[in-house]
């Protein structure tokens, strides 16, 4: 293998076109759950470099095997396209753990701390293959993920003065929602709004990690939750984010101010005081008070919302609220209730005063 990494851009090109080419919904017997475990079953005559590792070590068989049972049955409630995507996902995986534990020659057996980060590697997958794919509010959701590492030579440590803090591996980790079964002009609008493409190549020497919650799904509304990490080689701290996207299933749009409040209302001066007082209790041992003008310029970004059947939820990512980099990240929750004075009639649902 080259210590240039494992090849993303090609399997990268390969996802995206069977997510948007391949899936029409179909359900055949090419995702039945024989073809899907001998699709990702590393054990099979064919196995050869790092799968034969996998094989021949008990632990991780063993670890694998619980995957790939978990998967196989992940894979019975979505499509063709959609079971394919989980046995790429899985594949791509395996090779980006290797080459992130320090595995760079296939033939070579791992170490011992390579072999304790193989593990520890495999059971966070095991943990992660349970929510592949999610039944929330009608829709089954299946997790895309962009994934790849670039060793980080000697050179490159020597270069940062890292020694022997430098990480094994620049990693890209990258996951959004889409969701599978027949692609109506709305699911195909969400799927199109929510992916997630990286903002950083390998070779800017940055690990970049996106992940993602579904906050909430419904007829009129899917809201999802992405959370960030940016990571460059020799910086001080990584750099978090954290963003919203809530998408109107029938308009097939992001929403805005006006779908959730009253023109005129007053709700900017709402969101805003109510944000400043609780920062200011999360944030009492420290005596810090965010400035106002700092809160309103975030609490009324809706790209910062997160909607659910409870309350308005304001995200406000590291430096956002005018704290310094130690305070990190916080968020502001506002029940519908105390914001009902505020809120558009013609909202859609859960937002919506009830009548």
């Amino acid at each position: 293998m080259s210590v240039r990494g494992v090849g993303a851009v090609g399997a990268m090109i390969a996802c995206f076109a069977l997510i948007a080419c391949g899936d029409r919904g179909a359900k055949t017997d090419a995702s039945s759950s024989e073809a899907i475990s001998a699709a990702l079953d590393v054990c099979d005559a064919r196995g050869e470099g790092f799968a034969r590792r996998i094989c021949e070590n008990r632990q991780l068989a063993e670890i694998d095997g619980e995957i790939r049972e978990t998967l196989v049955a992940g894979a019975a409630s979505v499509s063709d396209a959609g079971a394919q995507l989980l046995v790429q996902n899985q594949t791509r995986w395996r090779d980006v753990a290797r080459v992130s534990c320090g595995l760079l020659d296939l033939e070579t057996a791992p170490t011992q701390e390579q072999q304790a980060c193989l593990e520890q590697s495999f059971r966070s997958r095991l943990a992660d293959a349970r929510t592949a794919v999610q039944e929330v509010g009608g829709y089954t959701f299946q997790r895309v993920e962009l994934l790849d590492a670039q060793p980080v030579t000697a050179a490159t440590a020597g270069a940062e003065a890292l020694g022997d803090e430098a990480p094994v591996a620049i990693e890209r980790d990258i996951r959004f929602p889409r969701i599978d079964g027949r692609q109506s002009p709305e699911i195909q609008r969400f799927n199109d709004l929510v992916a997630r493409n990286p903002r950083r190549s390998l070779s800017d020497a940055t690990s970049e990690v996106v992940d993602y919650e579904i906050v909430f799904a419904g007829p009129e509304l899917i809201s999802v939750r992405f959370t960030g990490s940016e990571y460059t080689l020799g910086a001080a701290h990584p750099n978090n984010n954290a963003d919203a996207v809530t998408v109107l299933m029938r308009e097939g749009r992001v929403i805005s101010a006006a779908d959730v409040f009253r023109e005129d209302s007053g709700w900017a001066d709402f969101l805003t005081r109510r944000s400043v007082e609780q920062i200011t209790r999360d944030f009492a041992d420290y005596g810090f008070v965010p400035p106002e003008r700092d809160v309103r310029e975030t609490a009324t970004k809706p790209h910062l919302w997160l909607i659910n059947d409870q309350a308005l939820i304001i995200l406000f990512p590291p430096y956002s609220f005018g704290g310094p980099h130690a305070l990190g990240g916080t968020e502001v929750t506002i029940p519908w209730a105390d914001l009902r004075e505020y809120l558009n009639p013609a909202a859609p649902a859960p937002i919506r005063p009830a009548a």
